[in-house]
């Protein structure tokens, strides 16, 4: 690994450390993650069936901005992808996020960052945390397509993402393929195949870990 990487990779652990917060007020950590548990149990998701090595799912959904096709098999083709799935109502994903927004700096013409914004991990009519309340971000769950994208919009606004947003369909399949619910980071190879993922959100969405996955993809 290169040093400066090295040296970025480790600003961003302690960064993860101070930002893995629990979810304070009407839901606190530990009832949080049984509920993610126990929706990953009831779908099949969680930590999931695809393994790196074997060949991403193929996708085609929409840029949200351009309106223009964004297809995985295209991107991968040409360079390693980094597929990095969450929503605005998760505070994890949220205090994450400056760091993804720096790595996607950092290595923007040696990596391609893609988010994908799947179903929301709190909306406000079902699945509220206090912390989200007291920042003003009372989402609904999104009953139309326009409803997520416009959710995406305020997202992609609010946290100043300066890469590709794509909007999964109303049928999740892209995040369901992925075992994404409710956050994941991916990187895909050149190959196609899967690179590397991490362990299963909130608490396995850390930025530093998909530092290193993508200092070692560059490094192969």
């Amino acid at each position: 690994m290169k040093v400066n990487g090295l040296v970025f990779v480790l600003g961003l652990t302690i960064s993860a450390v101070l930002t893995q917060h629990p979810n304070g007020g009407q839901m606190t950590r530990s009832e949080y993650e049984q509920r993610v548990q126990a929706e990953n149990e009831k779908h099949g998701w969680g930590e999931g069936a695809l393994k790196p090595g074997q060949q991403a799912p193929d996708f085609e959904l929409k840029q949200l901005r351009s309106g223009e096709t964004v297809r995985l098999s295209a991107l991968a083709g040409r360079e390693p992808v980094a597929l990095v799935f969450g929503t605005y109502t998760c505070p994890i994903f949220r205090g994450q996020f400056r760091a993804i927004n720096d790595l996607a700096a950092m290595y923007k013409d040696k990596v391609e960052f893609v988010l994908i914004y799947v179903r929301e991990a709190h909306p406000s009519d079902a699945l509220p945390v206090e912390e989200n309340v007291e920042q003003g971000i009372t989402l609904p769950d999104p009953a139309t397509i326009e409803d997520k994208q416009s959710h995406a919009l305020t997202c992609i606004r609010d946290l100043n993402i300066r890469f590709t947003t794509v909007v999964d369909e109303m049928d999740n399949k892209v995040e369901q393929a992925y075992s994404a619910w409710p956050t994941r980071l991916y990187l895909v190879g050149r190959d196609g195949k899967v690179a590397w993922k991490s362990k299963p959100g909130p608490k396995g969405f850390i930025a530093a870990e998909l530092a290193v996955a993508i200092e070692n993809e560059l490094e192969r």
